[in-house]
């Protein structure tokens, strides 16, 4: 990759790594450089207190790039704190909520004091014990600070480069725990060490060349440096990172014992991308972070005045957290110099939406509008109150809006169709089943339909945040290469994900009448199963319809993409798995082999066919449609295929109390 005009020599630059996530290279927790004395932490009372809501919109909006894509810091210490605290909020020592930015903030510039957050979780109480660490009083599962980590933190990091050696299937839940434990240890040792060069001073009173530079001081900061930045090259070499061979550096232990200080701050400063190069995309797609910019700084190479800026806003920022009104002020102008750089690049305009979308948190509060409509459905059943309906409506709709909406601002944000990863797969399949059950119910006004909308809802809705906590990943990464367009997502997985609602919505059908039966509910209303069977065979020929159309499409892109229409590939197995158990059920009951019962429980079979061909399959490690491997995921799925089997069970029990010469072909 080029770097921009001013940054761009033909000098031998030793090694300006763009780190963006968790570096396993480095030490858990390494101490800070000592030296020219260490580069002090803010003390804990420097600064404490809550953040103001300025600095907190201010910081939000900050533009960085990550994981191939430019956002709002607020995504990423989203994102951030998932992966270490697998939930989106996190407490201070004193139990006091911090947002994601608000925690981030403390971590980069209160480094001293985010290490008393209770914000590492740990599963499993033996993860501690498997590195020597106490935990009397603690729950099994608890979260824990970065300062009560700190004893173990030797321990913690030979186990892990042990563990992480091996394939991760194959891990133990106690050998995962210590991994993700070094990982998160390490994400918020080397966030802690961004700003370094804000907060370190320099002895340069050991070089008279320098004092001359800076007006005769003895000890200067980093801020003093980059504004000082012309003069300096004079001094520094160009083009030497090692400060060998003749020049300035042979001759002056002083600018040698400078550069080595600063190099070392470089190397600490590397977590986040969040230098945008000046000038358009075409030029440089990669941005730098600050410890790559200090580099240049020591390569005797003179900033653009944009970069020079920036750098000279973070610096003054780490060097301030104990004055409010001065990291307000630097603040202020990181924020406006970012943005500018950020918009003539063409990289700012979606930034306020995502903001938005993380302030509106629609899947999360969806979920709770659901459960609320579902609490209010039940109450219908109980009071019959027209009134108690329309507000059980009214709740359900607004949560299908916000869900929606949220899915709608994925998609300007994303560029694509609302069903490229697995995670969005979940939020588009519960919303279309949730706006199927409301259709449903217009035309049988049972409230059968209705009950099963915020239920199916509710579960998607949680389905999708609990997978997006257990990742502790962007939710809107770069795709792998086959999945790069627009086109065949719209054509294929679209098709795909509308054929998996069908059948998963008719399985959720199908329980009402299995379950109804084997309990007795409603018994000797025929009128109310026969309107479940019909909305059940209903959406089991919905999801036959897309899913027959999906799979023929799979097989066109497939041979577009890999020169062959099928391989037996496990996904694409799946898919035929699908089509064939659900044309086996229409042919059942056309043939009357099936009746209202029978076709109830084949069809709770084939969902757990939907389940295996959506979830399970990604998981086996095998053919080209295996994206990735999710602890946590089989463990779910197999608890879902119990649940399964058992109501089955519950079904098959009540077909052998009809008597021995009842079966699923005679029982209406």
């Amino acid at each position: 990759m080029t770097r921009p005009p001013a940054l761009r020599r033909p000098a031998t630059v030793a090694a300006l790594v763009l780190v963006l996530v968790a570096g396993l290279a480095s030490p858990l927790l390494a101490g800070r450089a000592a030296a020219d004395g260490p580069a002090a932490p803010a003390p804990s009372g420097a600064g404490a207190g809550p953040w103001s809501d300025e600095v907190l919109d201010l910081a939000a909006r900050l533009p960085v790039q990550d994981g191939g894509r430019v956002k709002p810091l607020d995504t990423f210490a989203t994102y951030t704190l998932l992966g270490i605290a697998h939930k989106r909020s996190a407490k201070d020592a004193a139990g006091e909520k911090l947002t994601p930015t608000a925690w981030l903030l403390d971590v980069v510039f209160r480094p001293s004091v985010a290490e008393t957050h209770p914000c590492f979780l740990v599963e499993n109480d033996e993860v501690l014990d498997a590195v020597g660490l106490a935990h009397e009083g603690k729950k099994k599962r608890d979260l824990y600070s970065y300062a009560a980590l700190r004893p173990a933190a030797a321990k913690l990091r030979e186990l892990a480069l042990v563990y992480m050696k091996k394939d991760a299937k194959g891990l133990t839940p106690v050998q995962h725990g210590v991994v993700d434990l070094y990982r998160g240890t390490t994400t918020f040792e080397r966030l802690s060490h961004l700003v370094d060069f804000g907060r370190a001073e320099l002895d340069v009173s050991a070089s008279p060349a320098l004092k001359a530079v800076f007006d005769g001081k003895e000890r200067v900061r980093v801020a003093d440096v980059l504004a000082r930045a012309p003069s300096l090259s004079r001094v520094l070499p160009r083009g030497d990172p090692h400060g060998g061979g003749a020049g300035p550096v042979a001759s002056d232990p002083g600018v040698a014992s400078l550069l080595a200080r600063l190099r070392e701050l470089a190397e600490a400063s590397n977590a986040v991308a969040m230098i945008p190069p000046p000038g358009p995309v075409s030029e440089q797609e990669t941005w730098f972070t600050p410890g790559e910019a200090l580099q240049a700084v020591t390569e005797g190479i003179t900033l653009p005045p944009e970069i020079q800026a920036l750098m000279l806003g973070l610096a003054g920022m780490g060097g301030s957290v104990g004055d409010r009104a001065a990291f307000v002020a630097h603040l202020r102008d990181v924020a406006a110099t970012a943005e500018r750089m950020t918009r003539t690049r063409g990289e700012y305009e979606k930034i306020p939406l995502e903001v938005s979308l993380n302030r509106l948190d629609p899947f999360h509060r969806g979920a709770g509008l659901y459960i609320l409509a579902f609490l209010l459905v039940a109450a219908g059943w109980l009071v019959r109150n027209r009134w108690v309906r329309g507000a059980a409506w009214t709740v359900l709709l607004a949560a299908l809006v916000l869900q929606v909406a949220g899915i709608w601002m994925r998609c300007i944000l994303r560029e694509r169709p609302p069903i490229s990863t697995l995670y969005e797969t979940v939020l588009f399949i519960s919303a279309l089943g949730v706006a199927a059950c409301a259709v449903a119910e217009l035309f049988d006004r049972r409230g059968i339909a209705l009950t099963l909308a915020p239920v199916l809802g509710a579960l998607g809705l949680m389905l999708a945040n609990s997978y997006e906590s257990l990742k502790g990943e962007d939710t809107m990464p770069q795709l792998v290469a086959v999945l790069d367009t627009n086109y065949w997502l719209t054509l294929h997985v679209t098709c795909i994900a509308i054929g998996y609602t069908g059948g998963l919505v008719a399985a959720a059908l199908a329980h009402v009448t299995v379950l109804g039966r084997t309990f007795g509910l409603r018994a000797g209303d025929e009128a109310f199963y026969r309107s479940a069977g019909k909305m059940t065979y209903g959406m089991l020929a919905f999801g036959l319809l897309f899913s027959v159309v999906g799979t023929i499409l799979g097989g066109i892109w497939a041979n577009d993409s890999w020169g062959r229409f099928w391989g037996w590939d496990p996904k694409e197995n799946g898919a035929l798995m699908i089509c064939l158990a659900q044309l086996a059920i229409l042919h059942g009951r056309l043939g009357g082999y099936l009746k209202t019962f029978g076709i109830a429980m084949a069809t709770i079979a084939q969902g757990t066919i939907v389940a295996f061909s959506w979830w399970h399959v990604n998981h086996l490690g095998i053919g080209l449609h295996a994206y990735g491997f999710t602890q946590g995921v089989i463990t779910t799925l197999t608890i879902f295929y119990v649940v399964e089997a058992l109501v089955l069970a519950a079904g098959f029990s009540y077909l052998f109390r009809r008597g021995s010469g009842a079966s699923a072909s005679t029982t209406s």
